[in-house]
């Protein structure tokens, strides 16, 4: 049961994390491993993550249909570096998550976008995941993944981010 931290003991629903899985017990007490959980940021052309493809589509005012009995928990890729650089400067064989401060519907994350970014929430339609996922394949249900070993560097709230992210932007 969520929320998954640590020490909780890995579930893999998926060939994607099974495989991530698979990693790990290779790796196992050798070396370090670090998992993240939804990583954004401001700008990086190459790829872009889930936050800058919401925000892209809500400018052009495409709909969206979101989940709402779903958790996930964004991470800014800043908050991300910095915690990999402590992690890095004091090695040791464990297990990290470096993860955001909150566990959010896909739904509320959107809906957070369009507010921070004065875009309209009337394009952001509730759906659940069963009817999201009905002719895909589905994604991890109840991703609320949390640091119980994260006391070295504070993440930020998604809020708080999306407010760096605007100035970030402005600045552009």
């Amino acid at each position: 049961q969520p929320p998954y931290v640590e020490t909780s003991t890995p579930n893999p629903l998926s060939v994607y994390g099974a495989s991530k899985y698979a990693g790990e017990k290779r790796v196992g007490t050798d070396g370090m491993i670090v998992r993240i959980s939804y990583p954004y940021r401001s700008v990086f052309e190459p790829k872009k993550d889930i936050f800058r493809t919401l925000k892209s589509q809500l400018e052009v005012g495409k709909s969206l249909s979101m989940v709402e009995d779903s958790l996930m928990v964004p991470t800014f890729i800043d908050d991300i570096a910095q915690g990999l650089g402590y992690v890095m400067d004091n090695f040791s064989n464990e297990l990290f998550h470096l993860v955001g401060k909150d566990a959010m519907s896909p739904f509320d994350f959107a809906t957070t976008i369009a507010k921070v970014f004065n875009l309209d929430k009337s394009l952001i339609e509730k759906t659940t995941y069963e009817t999201y996922f009905a002719n895909k394949a589905k994604g991890p249900r109840y991703g609320d993944i949390r640091s119980e070993k994260n006391t070295f560097y504070p993440m930020h709230s998604f809020e708080e981010v999306l407010h760096i992210i605007k100035n970030q932007l402005n600045i552009i």
